[in-house]
């Protein structure tokens, strides 16, 4: 699994932490909705029912995702990468993201926990080399296993490779954020 997923602590620090929260609060007025209803293949790519809403990245997260974090990926994980796309994800009561893989140029995909309530990452890399269509069938006939559960740590980082190791962020207890940058 350390070759799909980890998790660090003190990529970041209080105060940085405490910008990107200001940050991203202060983009949650433009947020928009994300309301997918059912599961949809699409190539190696699999599109899950997800509830959340996002909003852009300003220039906090901005600096990180093209400083530290792309110095993370490439010391941990061995490649060279630019950033594809970053956002704010806030989870209302409820909202959640079902299992799916990421874009096939999400290769690795950083999350940074903005709430103490942001709860693990429900993440199977038993069904790694599943494709979509395959992954498709386990889910629909209740077989895909169980997760394990990568937890985010507050103001921590978690760094999956999106685009291979299919994940899930289980539906939301208490309203939580979370930043994502993505790298391909």
């Amino acid at each position: 699994m350390n070759a799909m997923a980890r998790s660090f602590t003190g990529v970041f620090t209080a105060a940085q932490v405490a910008a990107l929260v200001r940050e991203a609060a202060a983009a949650y007025s433009g947020s928009r909705q994300v309301l997918v209803e059912g599961y949809r293949v699409n190539g190696a790519q699999l599109l899950s029912p997800t509830r959340y809403r996002y909003a852009r990245t300003g220039s906090e997260l901005d600096g990180h995702k093209n400083g530290v974090l792309t110095s993370l990926v490439r010391e941990h994980f061995g490649a060279r990468l630019t950033t594809v796309t970053s956002s704010y994800n806030f989870y209302g009561v409820g909202d959640h993201i079902g299992i799916h893989r990421d874009a096939p140029d999400c290769r690795y995909a950083a999350l940074i926990s903005l709430s103490g309530n942001l709860g693990p990452l429900d993440v199977y890399p038993h069904l790694a080399g599943c494709d979509g269509g395959e992954l498709l069938k386990r889910i629909e006939n209740d077989a895909a296993g169980t997760p394990v559960r990568l937890p985010v740590p507050y103001g921590g980082v978690v760094v999956v490779q999106g685009s291979v190791l299919p994940h899930a962020r289980p539906p939301a207890t208490l309203p939580c954020a979370v930043a994502t940058v993505c790298f391909g």
